[in-house]
């Protein structure tokens, strides 16, 4: 192996290992798995925030969840005020589309996003874009879109969501 390819798979190893921060609503708690539109979570040994206990962890809870290698360390439940500072970096998101323009999306507690055309489409379209719409997104290390979920496109929009 050259001393290049060694150094990339060190780093790849490296960001691997890095925890990854996700700000979702949850969909099920079966007490081994938190699950999320398209992902899912092991509960593991999770330290639990603003909540007694895992069984508190109802569908449709909104959570900040530190994360390492598809299992919980840190789970938030969220009170709806925002921590720019600590969720500036999040990997994974939710959130409710407030406009859009261009490639601009400006959606509910996550802030103003930019995608380009290499950002994958899950279920729809920009053209399924429109304000009151869910979305997951999933961003790199770099805080670049890589993926827009659209979780339920066929779903008329509910004015009070």
């Amino acid at each position: 192996m050259t001393r290049t390819a060694l150094l990339l798979l060190l780093s790849f190893h490296a960001l691997a290992d890095e925890p990854e921060l996700w700000l979702v609503a949850l969909e099920h708690n079966d007490g081994i798995h938190l699950q999320f539109q398209g992902a899912e979570l092991e509960l593991g040994s999770a330290t639990l925030v603003g909540a007694a206990q895992f069984d508190d962890l109802r569908p449709g809870l909104r959570l900040a969840i530190q994360s390492r290698n598809g299992v919980a360390e840190t789970i938030r439940v969220r009170d709806g005020t925002a921590d720019p500072a600590l969720w500036a970096h999040w990997r994974r998101g939710e959130g409710r589309l407030l406009a859009h323009s261009g490639r601009a999306l400006l959606l509910q507690e996550l802030g103003v996003l930019v995608f380009d055309a290499g950002t994958r489409w899950v279920n729809g379209s920009a053209a399924d874009l429109q304000p009151g719409r869910r979305l997951v997104l999933s961003r790199d290390e770099e805080g670049r879109l890589t993926e827009i979920l659209i979780p339920d496109p066929e779903d008329a929009l509910d004015p009070e969501e």
